[in-house]
């Protein structure tokens, strides 16, 4: 009472000292809207000082509705009066409205029931949602956070093989996020995401070495760390793959190629036509063998075949025979070495048409491998390049994008072909790990591949620890007993899966895990901390929840809305305005009659 009684004196003496010196001025015009100017502009200024508010009605929801609470809520979308609650106590701490509960079962025993829930934020784990299935459930979504969207990379590699990891990031942030991928503390990849994009992002590696190895992935704003990310991979030594070479006469490229392939642990046996009727024999890590024919006997011993075109060509009509048999039925893997043998038909060369480029000399170009962002050192080419097929899928390619390797499928088998037939120039020159990258991308994608006996899955994406996460191994024999660290678990077979056998399982530590099964096999999976992949775990919760509520069965239940009569605040922008209104006019008046 005592400040809006001083206002008011205030104000009223303003008005009389103001009004008194226009009244006083000689001249006379416009009096009457100086008066009037004078009047509004003390009047608002009065009402700026004052708090001014009226009673009124606005509609709240009924107590029947429960409002639950998880990170990412906005607080402008919680209806007044309604009951509100929440599991998180770092919620509760900054919004003392909220009720702190234990569990969810104390919503679905709530007296009074409750009709519905309303869930706001980033929303809930599948386990956690399971619990409200007897209660209808709305949802208010957080908008989608900042930081990776969608990740994806091989959570098992070969000896040889690239790390390839790709995914979507999106970046809120003020200035340029960059993605390092680490290992072993070295950097081996990185990416900038610009500001305000969002933006597909893809980092590359080449393992060196064997055993279960976590890199890390680290999101960096200038000086900032906003995140770092656990990588976790098992690379598994190749087991000898069984290589067939196969030369129209001996040549560098078969030697060179020979002898890498002894070195890196491959089998491998060689013929290379010396005349019409005599061949050269060689082996690395294989028993000697009989290599004057080729059987379907003799092909069945081998994963893949290494061959000039027209050494295979050569083959009499039972050998070529056999090969298409072991190729189409059997699986086996070919890579064919484009020469100087023509254009006659033949079913290995029937998805690779070879154009040349008329020049003088070989061409020196880098290379591009598939799924390697850098390039290879220079190789001496000849100036043939492989059309391009809808059939075929293209391997290695030179700067230009002319295709110089490519593969097709062959019924069960894989077809590859190149037109590089200089590659151990590389090993003259020392780009050694250019030659195992290349002869290990077309080896890998070419090998007779067997199918595993059995597959174990973790079907929860990043698990945590004391959090459930759903194990499955499929399998076509019964598993007598599953362990998880020497803890045995109860794995359930599926219905109408019946070789798979699902099993639920709390983690108790961070790192890897191991799990065992039937005294026949094992696997390793990891499990994260709870703070780790903050933004993949809220678009989860958040996909989670909205599927959960569409898939929900619906229920008859009404939202009544009901008033209840408030105290409602004058906004103070409309005084504001009529103060400034009125002093431009007097100002603007005075100015130009002076």
């Amino acid at each position: 009472m005592n400040w809006t009684l001083s206002v008011i004196i205030i104000c009223i003496i303003l008005l009389l000292l103001f009004g008194w010196q226009e009244i006083k001025r000689a001249d006379r015009r416009r009096l009457s809207w100086r008066l009037l100017a004078i009047v509004l502009a003390v009047a608002a200024l009065a009402c700026l000082a004052l708090p001014l508010s009226y009673r009124g009605q606005i509609p709240v929801a009924d107590q029947s509705t429960g409002i639950l609470l998880t990170e990412g809520f906005n607080k402008d979308s919680i209806p007044v009066g309604s009951p509100v609650f929440t599991l998180d106590k770092a919620i509760q701490k900054n919004y003392a409205k909220a009720q702190l509960i234990n569990s969810l079962q104390e919503l679905t025993n709530r007296k009074p029931a409750l009709k519905q829930i309303k869930i706001l934020g980033y929303g809930l784990e599948d386990y956690e949602l399971k619990q409200l299935k007897n209660i209808p459930v709305s949802y208010t979504p957080a908008p989608a956070p900042s930081g990776i969207q969608s990740i994806s990379w091989p959570a098992k590699l070969k000896t040889g093989e690239a790390l390839n990891l790709q995914g979507k990031f999106k970046n809120n942030e003020g200035s340029p996020v960059k993605l390092i991928l680490k290992g072993l503390n070295t950097t081996l990849d990185s990416v900038i995401i610009p500001s305000g994009k969002t933006s597909n992002f893809q980092l590359a590696a080449l393992p060196k070495l064997t055993g279960r190895v976590v890199y890390q992935l680290l999101s960096l704003s200038g000086k900032d760390t906003l995140a770092n990310e656990s990588i976790p991979l098992e690379i598994e030594p190749t087991k000898p793959i069984k290589v067939l070479l196969l030369s129209a006469s001996p040549n560098f490229e078969d030697r060179f190629l020979k002898n890498w392939l002894g070195e890196n642990g491959y089998a491998v046996a060689a013929r290379a036509s010396i005349s019409k009727d005599k061949a050269s024999e060689e082996y690395f890590n294989l028993e000697k063998l009989n290599l004057q024919h080729i059987t379907t006997t003799l092909l069945d011993k081998f994963d893949v075949i290494i061959g000039d075109l027209s050494a295979l060509k050569s083959l009499t009509p039972a050998e070529g025979g056999a090969l298409k048999q072991q190729v189409t039925q059997k699986g086996l893997g070919v890579i064919i070495r484009a020469d100087s043998s023509g254009k006659a038909a033949s079913w290995l060369q029937s998805s690779f048409p070879v154009n040349t480029v008329a020049v003088k000399e070989q061409l020196s170009v880098p290379l591009i491998l598939q799924n390697s962002k850098t390039k290879t050192a220079r190789l001496n080419i000849d100036p043939t390049y492989i059309g391009y097929r809808n059939n075929t899928q293209s391997l290695v390619t030179d700067a230009q994008n002319h295709e110089l390797a490519a593969t097709t499928l062959a019924g069960a088998g894989k077809l590859v072909f190149t037109t590089l037939n200089h590659t151990y120039t590389w090993m003259l020159a020392g780009n050694k790990q250019d030659y195992a990258s290349l002869w290990s991308l077309l080896i890998n994608q070419s090998a007779r591949k067997l199918p595993p006996s059995d597959n174990w899955k973790v079907d929860s994406p990043f698990p945590n620890v004391n959090e459930p996460v759903i194990l499955t191994l499929q399998s076509s024999v019964a598993p007598s007993s599953i362990a998880i660290n020497d803890q045995p678990v109860s794995p359930a077979q599926n219905a109408a899966t019946p070789y798979e056998w699902q099993s639920t399982y709390f983690p108790q530590k961070t790192g890897w895990q191991q799990a065992k099964w039937g005294g026949r096999g094992q696997a390793w999976w990891y499990v994260n901390t709870k703070k780790s992949w903050s933004s993949l775990k809220k678009l989860k919760k958040a996909a989670t929840t909205h599927i959960f509520v569409a898939n929900q069965s619906q229920k008859d239940t009404v939202t009544k809305q009901i008033q209840q009569k408030v105290k409602i605040e004058v906004s103070k922008i409309w005084f504001y305005l009529i103060l400034l209104a009125s002093c431009t006019f007097l100002w603007v008046e005075r100015k130009f009659t002076t």
